[in-house]
């Protein structure tokens, strides 16, 4: 196998050599996009690749670029890939939450290639639009503001499936995987024109927990030993955990709502982490699949191929697992490409975000982009033969987050060093400030040691987003909603409130949740 890999690697980086790195008038590019569920995108380059064995990110690390601060524009799965899609920030389409995303006819990149002349193809996990996911996540990203606490996920687990000769663990992606390889093969081969292909896959987000119901989210790492012997268990750090009482109070909120506020082995903790990176190994060997198969087409020297991801997973730092954070576990996602108008060996620490890719992917093709898009290309940083940009691209990137398992609007800015993170109207809820430099874990919130760093933080982050308005907004759609579902429901509705798990309590005193629901809905 390892002789199989250096031999295509090295057959691979000479086709990309012989084509050459500059872009001409007359050449459009492939385009491959592989977009993952919730892989952390600090294991795509060191220190994190010590931690389990990742041959294609790797591969793509070497004979392109990576960017080693690329951030989601918000740490859940619809609303980062409206960002990623639309090429516009969360608070600019209003995809609050995983109910309310873009809209059906909204514009995406994919449609401007099209438009230009491409041949398109989309496969998988697509879920940018509206109304995709259960009744319980909805509800509670409706409700997550009131006035107790909230529970919904199952308690993080581990489970073991087949044995060392089992490889095709995640079988709806695999599946998805082979009918993209055929694809590449069949149809992408034999095209006259330039094309765009996108796999979106499901790994490494943990699986449905089957006793907690269908509706029920993700708390399920699962994984075979084939994939665990990929993985590094040496190298796994227990995570550092804060006392409850020194923990910020959405943070406490989180911890708490995804059922992570019990005890925890540190074996436990280690496994989940362990079989959260073989998870990722087998999302690496489905993006390995689609390299082969442009290889043995003749194309990777003419395509494009990019990796990323919607989100990370926490994998039990700071007590949580999932995302919906804007710690680096939660909000720092993948980002490789490589190509032909990608310099090789690049390593850019630029901070950059999803929403960069959509001009990057049209400069790339050389189209003009659409007015209004949040993002900025990213060919000047990979290619010498890129055109300058007119204006110097910003410093920063942003994210934003709505939607459940936190009891405030989030608003993350990550400028140099700093990263800098501020809730709902910017008074109610105290501010953070980490240092990524020397605090690398996250722990130390530093806001009150460096206020005038905070004041000059807050100041762009409102340049950037007027984000007291923007929560407000976001309460409204809130009340407006979940007032509109509830009175739908009628008679349903204290049945249906019973049984999403909300709290231990609910069903004991009733009464006094309905008279804080009340209360919330008219305020």
């Amino acid at each position: 196998m390892n002789v199989f890999c250096v031999a295509f690697f090295i057959s691979a980086q000479l086709q990309v050599l012989a084509f050459g790195f500059k872009r001409n008038a007359t050449f459009r590019p492939n385009v491959v996009m592989v977009m993952s569920d919730a892989f952390d995108g600090r294991l795509t380059f060191d220190p994190g690749s010590r931690l389990v064995q990742l041959p294609f990110t790797k591969y793509l690390r070497e004979q392109g670029a990576v960017f080693l601060n690329s951030y989601t524009n918000s740490p859940i799965c619809c609303p980062s890939r409206a960002a990623m899609w639309s090429g516009r920030f969360v608070h600019l389409t209003e995809s609050w939450n995983n109910h309310k995303c873009l809209d059906g006819n909204a514009t995406t990149w994919m449609d401007d290639l099209r438009k230009n002349g491409y041949h398109t193809r989309s496969l998988g996990k697509l879920d940018f639009t509206s109304g995709g996911h259960s009744v319980s996540n909805r509800v509670e990203a409706w409700t997550r503001d009131v006035r107790f606490l909230l529970q919904q996920e199952g308690r993080p687990v581990t489970d073991l499936r087949g044995d060392e000769t089992t490889v095709r663990v995640m079988t709806k992606d695999w599946k998805t995987t082979d009918i993209a390889v055929e694809w590449i093969r069949k149809t992408a081969a034999s095209l006259s024109q330039p094309f765009a292909l996108y796999l979106g896959l499901n790994l490494p987000h943990p699986y449905h927990t089957d006793s907690l119901g269908p509706t029920a989210g993700g708390s399920t790492f699962r994984t075979s030993p084939y994939w665990l012997k990929k993985v590094s268990y040496q190298n796994i750090t227990v995570p550092k955990w804060l006392p409850f009482s020194e923990m910020h109070p959405v943070d406490y909120y989180s911890t708490y709502t995804k059922n992570c506020s019990g005890n925890f082995t540190e074996q436990e903790v280690r496994d989940i982490r362990a079989f959260y990176y073989a998870m990722c190994a087998e999302a690496d060997a489905m993006l390995g699949e689609v390299v082969r198969a442009l290889q043995v087409s003749g194309l990777l020297s003419s395509t494009v191929l990019l990796f990323t991801s919607d989100h990370g997973d926490l994998a039990m730092e700071h007590r949580q697992f999932y995302k919906m954070s804007m710690f680096e576990g939660s909000s720092h996602v993948p980002l490789l490409l490589a190509g032909p108008g990608v310099k090789r060996g690049l390593q850019l620490p630029q901070p950059v975000s999803l929403v960069d890719i959509y001009p990057t992917l049209l400069d790339l093709a050389g189209i003009p982009a659409p007015a209004g898009l949040s993002g900025n290309s990213l060919l000047p940083l990979l290619s010498p033969a890129a055109v300058p940009p007119a204006e110097p691209r910003p410093d920063w990137a942003f994210s934003e987050y709505h939607g459940c398992n936190a009891n405030a609007s989030t608003y993350m800015l990550r400028q140099g060093r700093w990263k800098y993170i501020a809730y709902g109207d910017g008074l109610s809820v105290p501010a953070q400030l980490f240092d990524l430099s020397s605090d690398a874990e996250e722990l130390h919130n530093m806001a009150a040691r460096f206020p005038v760093v905070c004041q000059r933080l807050d100041s762009l982050l409102r340049r950037v987003v007027d984000y007291p308005a923007v929560s407000r907004k976001v309460q409204r759609y809130s009340r407006t909603e979940f007032s509109r579902w509830r009175l739908g429901l009628g008679k349903q509705y204290t049945d249906v409130i019973g049984s999403l798990r909300w709290h231990w309590d609910w069903q004991r005193h009733p009464k006094m949740y309905e008279s804080a629901i009340d209360e919330w809905l008219g305020a």
